[in-house]
């Protein structure tokens, strides 16, 4: 067989206390539009400025009723995969700046 795309893809995933009762505030489909953001300041956007991602997927599931999880899907370039501990560090550092800032009423609007 032979593989049709040649993707290398860094895939961090987090196991969370299970959150889909919480409708009105919706925290992981918050963090997901803000992290899956592709436009100015976001992450994706430092990330292909310095020429380590290629794409970036953000998203959340709720599984069972037990526990819930959120996943970023990053497509990486050759030096995105060469340098993985700088992208790790960016998406914590993206999380940190997202933390520092506190929840807006205008993204909670533009994710429903």
């Amino acid at each position: 067989m032979q593989p049709i795309q040649d993707k290398d893809k860094l895939i961090m995933y987090w196991i969370l206390p299970y959150c889909e009762a919480e409708y009105k505030s919706q925290p992981l489909r918050y963090m997901a539009h803000l992290f899956g953001h592709e436009g100015e300041n976001s992450l994706l956007s430092y990330l292909t400025k310095e020429g380590y991602a290629m794409d970036l997927c953000a998203g959340e599931e709720h599984e069972m009723g037990i526990f819930s999880d959120f996943s970023i899907d990053i497509t990486l370039t050759k030096k995105g995969l060469e340098e993985h501990e700088k992208v790790i560090e960016a998406v914590f550092k993206y999380a940190q700046r997202i933390k520092e800032v506190g929840p807006q009423d205008f993204i909670h609007e533009e994710c429903r």
